[in-house]
């Protein structure tokens, strides 16, 4: 299997924390979660049922089906969160011993309890008692309870693949050259790594939990520990007494669940006689199964308490679109994205497959091992023979697969290697002009993207009008800040044949005046059937003109999926109520108020307090905002939105001084954010203080986490200066580094006139 080694500071197993805004860009954030403790004596036997008697539990469900038990209980749902036992812990707790960037942890089992010796929230070594393992293959974590009884996720982990394939030792999940220490966002006692906030809800069963901000505290209940039964098919006591009625009064058709996973019963694959592509009878493009699954396998934003599977997927969680840094420009997997995004991309999920076409959903299993399970549908006499693989110089045992070549890995938490699902043709003609990866120099490490291209070319596997006009070129190119940008976003969300996802992701990005053409189009996607489509309306018109905003997020205010209406009420707080149609105020108001709900539904995650803070800011209601902006950062001191937002605000109300004092506060705890220093850097130049501001401005532009706009930023702080030749350099090292940025070609202009 070929991987893709990705080495950015990932964060906790399954986590799904996405960006927060900054500078009032009001977004519902993934604060997802959960957890506590009432539970915690708990086995996954006994843990029983939720406050809930809809919840039976497996060990119920086994009398009836054991077979679907037997595959289950060895699977990695089953094995997903379990109570630290003699029989779950894998890893090595005879006294072993773990170096880290000068910390040695030990890993202790003492009067049958497990422990470890490591570096706590104030650095210094001490002792933790180890509540549950965590995942099981290929790598096992320990929740490990702090004084204030906190689950924190070590990042120490241990892993479980043989000796003789690297397995069978301890490592960090952040690799051995990360250096973290206790004050890190990253350290396993921070609440990036905490199980109450970022893990819990995805490996347990109708986990509901109640965040206590006043006490820092959880409470939470779950029905199972892990995820069993009913955290696919939803509460099962009515089908309980289904079973116990009499067989003439049973409804054949949802046995007692609000879910009936039948949208694959009768469905036959078989290949088109004209073109030898599988098709599938009937031509349905299932939901159910990517609504049950979708929530835990995808990069989300958690909007509702408890998600049962017969949701809309919109009405509990708010997906990432497929947008960078998340994704690559073409949309392949680049940060932790899990499987919904990639697939929702693909041709297969367009033509009709779904989950458990290709995983067996008890075990999780595929149907088939390796390329077998594509050559269910796809003929091997077609796509198993050289004219389609075009390896014919090699031996069959080397011979890629399908996987390697349209499913290509890559490696998280340094040993899990997680497979694209978006299926799609490697194109490595994108990464000639992008430099984005391509599965065939993924194996062909030795060559360059020009040579793969031209080999598939030879063979006709890549022609350029095929290639220029696919949408994954077009997304590439979509840069929203260029006007050839925003017309491909735009012909992008417009093009129907398009996967809904990517027509999403273009429309979000995109703004749209009040002319007639942007309401007539704007209008089409308010009415998209799909949610998504209206959902990526919904934050369009956050940029657009107010008057197109007043009139077409207002209906969206009523829509039956919860994300689209949380996302016209964002849109809609920053209108000016003169502009609103006769009597939205109000529903503006009801919306706003269930955003923030979601907010805090959330509450344990500083992003859900900057959240609120930015939408009391649009409210014109500072001290709110400020209290709010406060919180977030009592939640969470390294939350660097935070404090940009709080600056903005006092800069807003005339308090640069304030401004200042908080961003040198913020660089105190974070001293090489970029974005701190930018901002003090631009709140010194109001000041009239060019030369201080040059450093900060400076630190920003030259850092790892540079952008165009920093380089662009200091190089005009250095002409106003009068250092035309330092800024001269500088323009001339953003554009090596950035590319051809327009901006920054004209201040380079500009700046070799001047020199004339």
């Amino acid at each position: 299997m070929t991987k893709i080694e990705f080495g950015s500071r990932q964060l906790a197993p399954h986590c799904r924390l996405a960006l927060c805004s900054i500078r009032v860009v009001v977004v519902v954030l993934s604060v997802a979660l959960n957890a506590g403790c009432d539970n915690a004596s708990d086995t996954p036997d006994s843990a029983g049922v939720n406050d809930s008697e809809s919840y039976v539990g497996a060990g119920t469900c086994a009398e009836c089906h054991p077979a679907q038990m037997a595959s289950w209980r060895d699977s990695h749902h089953a094995l997903a969160m379990q109570p630290a036992t003699e029989e779950t812990v894998l890893g090595n707790f005879d006294d072993a011993t773990f170096t880290h960037n000068g910390v040695t942890s030990r890993f202790i089992k003492r009067d049958g309890q497990y422990l470890v010796e490591t570096d706590g929230p104030d650095g210094q070594l001490a002792v933790f008692p180890v509540r549950y393992t965590f995942g099981v293959y290929p790598l096992q974590q320990y929740l490990l309870e702090l004084n204030d009884g906190k689950i924190q996720a070590l990042s120490i982990a241990w892993d479980t693949r043989s000796a003789e394939s690297g397995g069978q030792k301890w490592f960090h999940t952040y690799g051995a050259d990360e250096r973290i220490n206790s004050a890190d966002v990253l350290h396993w006692t921070q609440p990036s790594q905490n199980w109450e906030t970022m893990c819990a809800d995805c490996h347990s069963t109708a986990l509901v939990s109640d965040y206590q901000f006043s006490d820092d505290r959880f409470i939470t209940h779950w029905a199972e520990i892990n995820v069993a039964c009913e955290a696919c098919h939803g509460p099962a006591a009515q089908h309980l007494r289904w079973a116990d009625s009499e067989p003439s009064t049973r409804s054949a058709v949802d046995k007692g669940f609000a879910l009936n996973f039948d949208e694959r019963k009768g469905a036959v694959w078989q290949a088109d006689p004209v073109t030898g592509q599988p098709q599938r009878t009937p031509g349905l493009i299932p939901t159910k199964e990517l609504n049950a699954c979708g929530g835990c396998h995808s990069r989300r934003a958690k909007i509702s308490a408890l998600h049962e599977p017969q949701t809309e997927l919109l009405d509990a969680y708010l997906p990432s679109l497929i947008e960078q840094p998340l994704y690559y420009a073409d949309g392949q997997i680049r940060d932790e994205v899990y499987v919904l995004g990639s697939f929702l991309q693909s041709k297969m999920h367009q033509s009709g497959v779904t989950c458990s076409d290709c995983h067996e959903p008890h075990s999780l299993e595929l149907r088939a091992p390796g390329a077998a399970v594509c050559l269910q549908c796809h003929t091997s006499e077609r796509y198993a023979a050289v004219s389609h693989h075009l390896h014919a110089d090699t031996l069959e045992a080397q011979q890629p697969d399908c996987i390697d070549c349209h499913m290509p890995a890559t490696v998280y938490m340094q040993n899990d290697a997680r497979n694209d699902h978006s299926f799609r043709i490697p194109r490595p003609q994108l990464t000639e002009q992008f430099g984005i990866p391509n599965a065939c120099n993924a194996c062909h490490s030795d060559k360059s993207a020009a040579w793969a291209s031209d080999a598939l070319r030879r063979h006709g596997k890549l022609p350029n009008d095929a290639m220029t006009s696919h949408w994954t070129y077009k997304l590439a190119a979509a840069d929203p800040a260029t006007n050839r940008g925003r017309d491909l976003l735009i012909e992008i969300g417009s093009d129907p044949a398009y996967p809904v996802i990517i027509r999403a992701t273009a429309i979000a990005q995109t703004g749209f005046g009040d002319s007639e053409p942007a309401q007539q189009l704007i209008a089409r996607f308010t009415s998209s059937d799909a949610p998504l489509i209206r959902l990526a309306a919904a934050r369009a018109l956050r940029n657009s003109a107010p008057s197109l905003t007043a009139k077409m997020a207002a209906p969206l205010l009523g829509d039956p999926v919860k994300a689209v209406r949380l996302e016209a009420a964002v849109a809609l707080v920053a209108v000016d109520p003169i502009l609103l149609p006769p009597g939205v105020n109000q529903d503006v108001q009801t919306a706003v108020q269930e955003y923030l709900d979601v907010q805090a539904l959330n509450s344990e995650r500083a992003e859900s307090h900057v959240n609120v803070g930015n939408v009391e800011r649009l409210r014109k209601r500072p001290e709110l905002a400020q209290a709010a902006y406060r919180k977030a950062l009592r939640q969470n001191p390294s939350f660097i939105p935070a404090y940009v937002n709080l600056a903005d605000l006092y800069r807003e109300l005339g308090r640069e001084s304030e401004a200042e004092q908080l961003l040198r506060e913020g660089l105190g705890v974070l001293p090489d954010a970029a974005l701190l220093n930018h901002v003090l850097g631009l709140a010194l130049v109001r000041q009239q203080r060019i030369s201080e501001a040059i450093d900060y401005l400076g630190e920003a532009a030259n850092s790892a986490e540079a952008t165009p706009r920093y380089a662009l930023v200091y190089v005009v702080a250095l002409k106003s200066a009068g250092q035309v030749e330092a800024a001269r350099r500088s323009v001339q090292d953003a554009l090596r580094r950035f590319g051809p940025v327009p901006e920054l070609q004209q201040l380079a202009s500009e700046l070799e006139t001047e020199g004339q």
